[in-house]
């Protein structure tokens, strides 16, 4: 894997595993709970970043087989990137995107939810892995909100994802 590549990657999974290894003296009853009427659990928050990483994977897996096709990314991509990392920062104005995501269930499992995370982290390790370093600045990876951009983009928008919610989790857990 390029190192540079690597190192998003490991401050990706270690950000999961210390949020993991911190949740694990709370009751998983309290984990699978709606802290309010209409707001996520945490084991739903998991759904969610889970099944934005399981799908990118799919996408830049199948992207990656017509690389004729991909552009070389450039400055327009970094704006757009670095917009929407400061709209992540901001607590108002972002919703999920249903008709990308799919709806989140009623009720997820927190155990399973993890066990599943863990596997779409080491298939995006995998993919990361295999990625040629010719792909690597190409338009390989489609984000909803700014479009195209290349596999670096895509880790970090995965990292600033995970930020976001991580707050959501801290707020949650701190509650009663």
């Amino acid at each position: 894997m390029n190192s540079q590549l690597n190192r998003k990657f490991l401050k990706l999974e270690e950000s999961r595993l210390v949020l993991i290894e911190r949740l694990k003296n709370i009751s998983q009853s309290k984990l699978e709970a709606s802290p309010s009427p209409g707001k996520w659990s945490v084991s739903q928050i998991w759904y969610h970043l889970n099944r934005a990483e399981s799908l990118s994977v799919l996408y830049v897996s199948k992207k990656r087989l017509d690389i004729n096709n991909l552009k070389r990314t450039g400055f327009g991509e970094q704006f757009k990137m670095a917009m929407l990392k400061f709209r992540f920062i901001i607590t108002w104005g972002i919703r999920a995107p249903v008709n990308v995501l799919g709806d989140v269930p009623e009720k997820v499992a927190y155990n399973i939810i993890v066990s599943q995370w863990n596997e779409t982290r080491t298939n995006l390790k995998s993919l990361l892995e295999s990625l040629p370093d010719e792909l690597l600045y190409k338009n390989v990876f489609k984000q909803p909100a700014i479009g195209r951009v290349n596999i670096f983009q895509m880790i970090d928008f995965m990292q600033a994802h995970f930020d976001r919610h991580r707050k959501q989790v801290e707020h949650i857990i701190n509650q009663k």
